[in-house]
Protein backbone atom coordinates (compact mmCIF):
# COMPACT_ATOMS: atom_id res chain seq x y z
CA UNK A 1 0.00 0.00 0.00
CA UNK A 2 1.25 3.71 -0.83
CA UNK A 3 2.50 5.60 1.95
CA UNK A 4 0.31 8.37 0.97
CA UNK A 5 -2.54 5.98 1.27
CA UNK A 6 -1.37 4.95 4.79
CA UNK A 7 -1.48 8.73 5.92
CA UNK A 8 -4.77 9.29 4.69
CA UNK A 9 -6.27 6.02 6.27
CA UNK A 10 -4.73 7.22 9.62
CA UNK A 11 -5.79 10.82 9.39
CA UNK A 12 -9.53 9.45 8.77
CA UNK A 13 -8.82 6.73 11.77
CA UNK A 14 -7.89 9.97 13.93
CA UNK A 15 -10.83 11.99 13.37
CA UNK A 16 -12.86 9.01 13.89
CA UNK A 17 -11.66 8.27 17.29
CA UNK A 18 -11.74 11.78 18.02
CA UNK A 19 -15.21 12.32 16.90
CA UNK A 20 -16.82 9.19 19.43
CA UNK A 21 -14.14 10.10 21.90
CA UNK A 22 -14.79 13.95 22.75
CA UNK A 23 -18.53 13.19 23.10
CA UNK A 24 -17.92 10.68 25.27
CA UNK A 25 -15.47 12.54 27.46
CA UNK A 26 -17.81 15.64 27.38
CA UNK A 27 -20.59 12.99 28.50
CA UNK A 28 -18.49 11.89 31.58
CA UNK A 29 -16.92 14.88 32.09
CA UNK A 30 -20.25 16.86 32.25
CA UNK A 31 -21.86 14.51 35.07
CA UNK A 32 -18.78 15.96 37.24
CA UNK A 33 -19.87 19.44 36.44
CA UNK A 34 -22.52 21.65 39.31
CA UNK A 35 -25.68 21.97 37.05
CA UNK A 36 -25.26 25.73 37.38
CA UNK A 37 -21.25 25.73 36.36
CA UNK A 38 -20.20 29.13 35.66
CA UNK A 39 -17.91 30.37 33.04
CA UNK A 40 -15.21 32.68 34.52
CA UNK A 41 -14.05 33.51 30.90
CA UNK A 42 -16.99 34.13 29.47
CA UNK A 43 -18.68 35.48 32.39
CA UNK A 44 -22.15 33.73 32.26
CA UNK A 45 -23.46 30.55 33.75
CA UNK A 46 -23.28 27.07 31.30
CA UNK A 47 -26.44 26.22 29.72
CA UNK A 48 -27.94 23.44 32.12
CA UNK A 49 -29.47 20.15 30.74
CA UNK A 50 -32.52 20.42 29.43
CA UNK A 51 -35.80 19.00 30.38
CA UNK A 52 -36.96 15.47 28.04
CA UNK A 53 -40.11 15.35 27.86
CA UNK A 54 -43.28 14.82 25.41
CA UNK A 55 -43.61 18.90 25.04
CA UNK A 56 -40.30 20.04 24.66
CA UNK A 57 -39.58 16.74 22.40
CA UNK A 58 -42.25 17.57 19.73
CA UNK A 59 -41.70 21.29 19.81
CA UNK A 60 -37.90 20.92 18.88
CA UNK A 61 -36.79 23.16 22.32
CA UNK A 62 -35.10 19.99 23.60
CA UNK A 63 -32.90 19.41 20.62
CA UNK A 64 -32.21 22.80 20.44
CA UNK A 65 -30.87 23.49 24.17
CA UNK A 66 -29.44 20.01 23.97
CA UNK A 67 -26.97 21.65 21.40
CA UNK A 68 -26.04 24.87 23.32
CA UNK A 69 -25.65 22.54 26.42
CA UNK A 70 -23.45 20.25 24.29
CA UNK A 71 -21.33 23.16 22.73
CA UNK A 72 -21.26 24.67 26.48
CA UNK A 73 -19.58 21.60 27.92
CA UNK A 74 -17.76 19.48 25.43
CA UNK A 75 -14.31 18.39 26.75
CA UNK A 76 -11.35 21.39 26.38
CA UNK A 77 -13.85 23.37 24.89
CA UNK A 78 -11.67 26.86 25.57
CA UNK A 79 -8.75 24.89 23.76
CA UNK A 80 -10.82 23.66 20.59
CA UNK A 81 -12.25 26.89 20.43
CA UNK A 82 -8.46 28.53 20.94
CA UNK A 83 -7.29 26.05 18.25
CA UNK A 84 -10.16 27.12 15.45
CA UNK A 85 -9.57 30.65 15.76
CA UNK A 86 -5.51 29.88 15.41
CA UNK A 87 -6.40 28.12 11.87
CA UNK A 88 -8.59 31.09 11.21
CA UNK A 89 -5.35 33.27 11.51
CA UNK A 90 -3.40 31.27 9.83
CA UNK A 91 -5.32 31.42 6.69
CA UNK A 92 -5.05 35.18 6.62
CA UNK A 93 -8.85 36.13 8.42
CA UNK A 94 -8.73 39.51 10.09
CA UNK A 95 -11.69 39.41 11.85
CA UNK A 96 -12.83 36.41 14.15
CA UNK A 97 -16.03 36.52 15.82
CA UNK A 98 -16.91 40.66 15.52
CA UNK A 99 -12.85 41.15 16.34
CA UNK A 100 -10.11 42.74 14.49
CA UNK A 101 -6.46 42.51 15.85
CA UNK A 102 -4.10 44.28 14.55
CA UNK A 103 -0.87 46.21 15.80
CA UNK A 104 -0.88 43.37 18.73
CA UNK A 105 -4.78 45.31 19.73
CA UNK A 106 -8.03 43.52 19.65
CA UNK A 107 -10.73 45.73 18.76
CA UNK A 108 -14.50 45.51 18.66
CA UNK A 109 -15.83 45.93 15.23
CA UNK A 110 -19.20 48.10 14.48
CA UNK A 111 -20.45 48.34 11.37
CA UNK A 112 -24.11 50.23 10.46
CA UNK A 113 -25.68 47.21 9.63
CA UNK A 114 -25.30 46.36 13.24
CA UNK A 115 -27.87 48.67 14.95
CA UNK A 116 -30.85 50.08 14.15
CA UNK A 117 -31.68 53.91 13.33
CA UNK A 118 -35.30 54.05 14.26
CA UNK A 119 -33.52 52.57 17.96
CA UNK A 120 -31.56 55.18 18.16
CA UNK A 121 -33.52 58.13 17.11
CA UNK A 122 -36.09 57.02 19.81
CA UNK A 123 -33.26 56.82 22.26
CA UNK A 124 -32.38 60.52 21.35
CA UNK A 125 -35.80 61.45 21.04
CA UNK A 126 -36.63 60.46 25.07
CA UNK A 127 -33.31 62.25 26.03
CA UNK A 128 -34.67 65.32 24.33
CA UNK A 129 -37.46 65.04 25.64
CA UNK A 130 -36.59 64.28 29.40
CA UNK A 131 -33.90 68.19 28.51
CA UNK A 132 -37.19 69.80 28.12
CA UNK A 133 -39.24 68.56 31.01
CA UNK A 134 -36.25 69.55 33.35
CA UNK A 135 -34.77 72.65 31.81
CA UNK A 136 -33.10 74.01 34.92
CA UNK A 137 -30.86 70.81 35.41
CA UNK A 138 -27.91 71.70 33.17
CA UNK A 139 -27.64 68.01 31.15
CA UNK A 140 -24.65 66.64 29.20
CA UNK A 141 -23.97 63.53 27.04
CA UNK A 142 -20.83 62.21 26.80
CA UNK A 143 -20.24 59.63 24.03
CA UNK A 144 -17.35 57.86 23.76
CA UNK A 145 -15.42 56.32 20.17
CA UNK A 146 -14.31 53.05 21.02
CA UNK A 147 -10.62 51.51 19.54
CA UNK A 148 -11.70 50.65 16.45
CA UNK A 149 -11.95 54.75 15.17
CA UNK A 150 -8.97 55.84 16.58
CA UNK A 151 -6.87 53.06 15.04
CA UNK A 152 -9.38 52.78 12.16
CA UNK A 153 -6.06 53.16 9.91
CA UNK A 154 -4.59 49.44 10.81
CA UNK A 155 -8.08 48.45 9.89
CA UNK A 156 -8.05 46.45 6.53
CA UNK A 157 -9.06 48.09 3.69
CA UNK A 158 -13.11 47.65 2.73
CA UNK A 159 -13.73 45.87 6.06
CA UNK A 160 -16.62 48.23 6.28
CA UNK A 161 -16.14 50.23 9.45
CA UNK A 162 -18.75 52.54 10.38
CA UNK A 163 -17.44 56.24 10.58
CA UNK A 164 -18.27 56.93 14.84
CA UNK A 165 -16.93 60.42 14.10
CA UNK A 166 -20.07 61.25 12.12
CA UNK A 167 -22.64 58.84 14.21
CA UNK A 168 -21.32 61.04 17.09
CA UNK A 169 -22.35 64.24 15.54
CA UNK A 170 -25.52 63.01 14.35
CA UNK A 171 -26.09 62.57 17.82
CA UNK A 172 -25.40 65.44 19.18
CA UNK A 173 -27.04 67.48 16.10
CA UNK A 174 -30.59 65.94 17.73
CA UNK A 175 -29.80 66.85 20.81
CA UNK A 176 -30.19 71.22 21.09
CA UNK A 177 -31.55 71.18 24.87
CA UNK A 178 -28.00 68.93 25.84
CA UNK A 179 -24.36 69.80 25.31
CA UNK A 180 -22.26 67.35 23.94
CA UNK A 181 -18.59 66.86 24.78
CA UNK A 182 -16.03 65.93 22.61
CA UNK A 183 -14.37 63.42 23.90
CA UNK A 184 -12.96 62.28 20.13
CA UNK A 185 -10.46 64.89 19.73
CA UNK A 186 -8.84 64.24 23.18
CA UNK A 187 -8.58 60.36 22.52
CA UNK A 188 -7.32 60.49 18.67
CA UNK A 189 -4.94 63.08 20.01
CA UNK A 190 -3.73 60.48 22.51
CA UNK A 191 -3.88 57.23 20.41
CA UNK A 192 -0.27 56.47 20.73
CA UNK A 193 -0.75 56.00 24.53
CA UNK A 194 -2.19 53.39 26.52
CA UNK A 195 -6.18 54.52 26.07
CA UNK A 196 -7.74 51.43 24.99
CA UNK A 197 -7.27 47.81 26.86
CA UNK A 198 -5.89 45.39 24.03
CA UNK A 199 -8.24 42.58 25.23
CA UNK A 200 -10.96 44.23 26.17
CA UNK A 201 -13.67 46.80 24.98
CA UNK A 202 -13.31 49.54 27.17
CA UNK A 203 -10.98 52.43 27.26
CA UNK A 204 -8.54 52.35 30.03
CA UNK A 205 -8.23 54.23 33.12
CA UNK A 206 -5.65 56.77 31.45
CA UNK A 207 -8.56 56.53 28.67
CA UNK A 208 -11.26 57.55 31.07
CA UNK A 209 -8.93 60.36 32.70
CA UNK A 210 -8.94 62.02 29.03
CA UNK A 211 -12.73 61.82 29.15
CA UNK A 212 -12.58 63.43 32.73
CA UNK A 213 -10.66 66.28 31.23
CA UNK A 214 -12.88 66.91 28.13
CA UNK A 215 -16.21 66.86 30.15
CA UNK A 216 -14.75 69.44 32.40
CA UNK A 217 -14.36 72.01 29.43
CA UNK A 218 -17.82 71.33 28.45
CA UNK A 219 -19.11 71.13 32.25
CA UNK A 220 -17.35 74.02 33.81
CA UNK A 221 -15.47 72.79 36.29
CA UNK A 222 -11.54 72.51 36.81
CA UNK A 223 -9.85 69.10 36.61
CA UNK A 224 -6.67 67.81 38.40
CA UNK A 225 -3.95 67.78 36.08
CA UNK A 226 -2.02 64.42 35.48
CA UNK A 227 0.65 65.10 37.91
CA UNK A 228 -1.46 65.56 40.41
CA UNK A 229 -2.52 61.49 40.71
CA UNK A 230 -0.53 58.76 41.74
CA UNK A 231 -0.93 55.28 39.43
CA UNK A 232 -1.00 52.08 41.14
CA UNK A 233 -0.64 49.21 38.72
CA UNK A 234 -2.96 46.60 40.70
CA UNK A 235 -3.04 44.42 38.32
CA UNK A 236 -0.70 43.28 35.05
CA UNK A 237 -2.95 40.34 34.27
CA UNK A 238 -5.90 41.18 32.58
CA UNK A 239 -7.77 39.60 29.67
CA UNK A 240 -10.93 40.93 28.61
CA UNK A 241 -13.87 40.40 26.76
CA UNK A 242 -12.40 40.59 23.36
CA UNK A 243 -9.99 37.94 24.57
CA UNK A 244 -12.92 35.69 25.52
CA UNK A 245 -14.31 35.38 22.36
CA UNK A 246 -10.63 35.18 20.16
CA UNK A 247 -9.01 33.30 22.91
CA UNK A 248 -5.81 34.19 21.59
CA UNK A 249 -2.88 34.49 24.11
CA UNK A 250 -0.31 36.11 21.54
CA UNK A 251 -1.89 39.22 22.90
CA UNK A 252 -0.34 41.11 25.50
CA UNK A 253 -2.63 40.82 29.25
CA UNK A 254 -3.66 44.28 30.44
CA UNK A 255 -2.79 46.68 33.54
CA UNK A 256 -5.89 47.66 35.50
CA UNK A 257 -4.41 51.26 36.83
CA UNK A 258 -5.56 53.16 39.51
CA UNK A 259 -5.34 56.61 39.90
CA UNK A 260 -5.63 58.64 43.28
CA UNK A 261 -4.68 62.13 43.76
CA UNK A 262 -1.01 61.87 45.50
CA UNK A 263 -2.46 64.87 48.17
CA UNK A 264 -5.92 64.83 50.10
CA UNK A 265 -7.53 61.81 47.80
CA UNK A 266 -11.51 62.02 49.15
CA UNK A 267 -12.99 59.65 51.96
CA UNK A 268 -16.09 58.57 49.80
CA UNK A 269 -19.19 56.86 51.20
CA UNK A 270 -20.13 54.35 48.18
CA UNK A 271 -23.91 52.82 48.28
CA UNK A 272 -24.59 50.21 46.17
CA UNK A 273 -28.91 49.52 45.60
CA UNK A 274 -29.69 46.43 43.97
CA UNK A 275 -33.42 46.66 44.76
CA UNK A 276 -35.86 48.88 46.54
CA UNK A 277 -34.94 52.52 47.60
CA UNK A 278 -32.59 51.79 50.63
CA UNK A 279 -29.09 50.56 49.88
CA UNK A 280 -27.92 46.93 49.87
CA UNK A 281 -24.29 47.42 51.79
CA UNK A 282 -22.00 50.49 51.36
CA UNK A 283 -18.45 51.33 50.85
CA UNK A 284 -15.35 53.12 51.60
CA UNK A 285 -13.77 53.04 48.46
CA UNK A 286 -14.32 53.33 44.62
CA UNK A 287 -12.26 50.29 44.35
CA UNK A 288 -13.59 46.54 44.56
CA UNK A 289 -10.43 44.46 44.57
CA UNK A 290 -11.43 41.85 45.23
CA UNK A 291 -12.30 41.66 41.42
CA UNK A 292 -8.29 41.66 41.07
CA UNK A 293 -8.38 37.93 41.70
CA UNK A 294 -10.77 37.06 39.08
CA UNK A 295 -10.87 37.33 35.38
CA UNK A 296 -13.42 39.88 35.68
CA UNK A 297 -10.94 42.46 36.76
CA UNK A 298 -12.58 45.38 34.80
CA UNK A 299 -15.56 45.34 37.76
CA UNK A 300 -12.73 46.86 40.13
CA UNK A 301 -13.76 50.12 39.04
CA UNK A 302 -17.48 50.50 41.10
CA UNK A 303 -18.59 46.77 41.34
CA UNK A 304 -20.79 45.19 38.72
CA UNK A 305 -23.84 46.65 36.97
CA UNK A 306 -26.94 47.42 39.27
CA UNK A 307 -29.73 49.83 39.28
CA UNK A 308 -28.40 52.39 41.42
CA UNK A 309 -25.06 53.15 42.77
CA UNK A 310 -24.63 57.00 45.54
CA UNK A 311 -21.07 58.37 45.92
CA UNK A 312 -20.45 61.05 48.23
CA UNK A 313 -17.42 62.57 48.49
CA UNK A 314 -15.34 64.81 51.04
CA UNK A 315 -14.24 67.42 48.48
CA UNK A 316 -13.31 70.86 49.15
CA UNK A 317 -16.26 73.50 49.15
CA UNK A 318 -14.50 75.19 46.46
CA UNK A 319 -13.97 72.50 44.47
CA UNK A 320 -17.50 71.37 44.98
CA UNK A 321 -19.68 71.66 41.76
CA UNK A 322 -22.67 69.87 43.68
CA UNK A 323 -24.59 66.77 42.95
CA UNK A 324 -24.78 64.66 39.59
CA UNK A 325 -26.80 62.27 38.18
CA UNK A 326 -24.78 59.63 36.01
CA UNK A 327 -26.99 57.52 33.07
CA UNK A 328 -24.48 55.22 32.01
CA UNK A 329 -23.10 51.86 30.41
CA UNK A 330 -20.09 50.69 31.82
CA UNK A 331 -17.49 52.72 30.21
CA UNK A 332 -18.51 55.60 33.14
CA UNK A 333 -17.42 52.62 35.73
CA UNK A 334 -13.84 54.41 34.86
CA UNK A 335 -14.19 58.01 34.67
CA UNK A 336 -16.72 58.39 37.71
CA UNK A 337 -13.58 57.95 40.53
CA UNK A 338 -12.10 61.44 38.47
CA UNK A 339 -15.22 62.96 38.66
CA UNK A 340 -15.87 62.22 42.35
CA UNK A 341 -13.15 64.82 42.85
CA UNK A 342 -15.28 67.72 41.90
CA UNK A 343 -19.03 66.45 42.85
CA UNK A 344 -19.61 66.09 46.19
CA UNK A 345 -22.17 63.66 45.47
CA UNK A 346 -23.03 61.38 42.41
CA UNK A 347 -25.95 58.95 41.64
CA UNK A 348 -25.49 56.21 38.84
CA UNK A 349 -28.41 54.98 37.61
CA UNK A 350 -27.90 51.72 34.62
CA UNK A 351 -31.20 51.87 32.90
CA UNK A 352 -30.86 48.14 32.13
CA UNK A 353 -31.92 47.56 35.64
CA UNK A 354 -34.97 49.70 36.17
CA UNK A 355 -38.58 48.58 35.10
CA UNK A 356 -40.29 51.14 37.31
CA UNK A 357 -40.91 55.24 38.19
CA UNK A 358 -37.34 56.50 39.51
CA UNK A 359 -38.78 57.29 42.73
CA UNK A 360 -39.53 53.46 43.34
CA UNK A 361 -35.70 53.50 43.97
CA UNK A 362 -35.34 56.65 46.02
CA UNK A 363 -34.45 58.91 43.71
CA UNK A 364 -35.95 62.32 43.29
CA UNK A 365 -34.43 64.66 40.29
CA UNK A 366 -34.99 67.63 42.29
CA UNK A 367 -31.64 66.83 43.90
CA UNK A 368 -29.39 66.92 41.22
CA UNK A 369 -28.18 69.93 39.54
CA UNK A 370 -26.69 68.39 36.63
CA UNK A 371 -26.85 65.07 34.67
CA UNK A 372 -24.58 63.00 32.59
CA UNK A 373 -25.60 60.66 30.09
CA UNK A 374 -22.61 58.74 29.12
CA UNK A 375 -21.93 56.02 27.10
CA UNK A 376 -19.59 54.30 24.26
CA UNK A 377 -20.65 54.46 20.54
CA UNK A 378 -21.35 50.66 19.75
CA UNK A 379 -23.45 50.41 23.35
CA UNK A 380 -25.49 53.53 22.88
CA UNK A 381 -26.20 52.59 19.32
CA UNK A 382 -27.29 48.78 20.17
CA UNK A 383 -29.15 49.67 23.53
CA UNK A 384 -32.85 49.42 23.78
CA UNK A 385 -32.95 50.86 27.46
CA UNK A 386 -32.71 54.89 27.16
CA UNK A 387 -36.37 55.12 25.65
CA UNK A 388 -36.94 54.10 29.34
CA UNK A 389 -36.56 57.56 30.14
CA UNK A 390 -40.10 58.44 28.77
CA UNK A 391 -41.83 56.14 31.78
CA UNK A 392 -39.76 55.88 34.55
CA UNK A 393 -39.79 59.47 35.08
CA UNK A 394 -42.83 61.07 36.02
Amino acid sequence: MKKENIYKILLIGLFALISVAVPVATIISSAGLPENAFSENENRYLEKMPEFNFDTVTDKSFMTKFENFFSDRIVLREQWIGLMNDFDRILGKKEIKGIFTEDGRMMQSWRTSDYSVDSVNKNLAAMEKFAEKYPKMKMYFMLAPNAQEIYSDTLPVNCGAADQKLFIKNCYDSLPSITGIDVYSGLLAAKNEYIYYRTDHHWTSYGAYIGYKSAASAMKFTAYSEDKFSIEHASNEFRGTLYSKTLDNSITPDTIDIYALANNEPQVKVSVYKSGAEPDSTYDSLYFREFLDVKDKYSTFLGQNVPRIDIDSEIPQENDKGSLLIIKDSYAHSLIPFLTKNYSHITVLDLRYINSDLSSIGVNLKDYENVLFMYNVITFSQDTNVKKLDFIIK
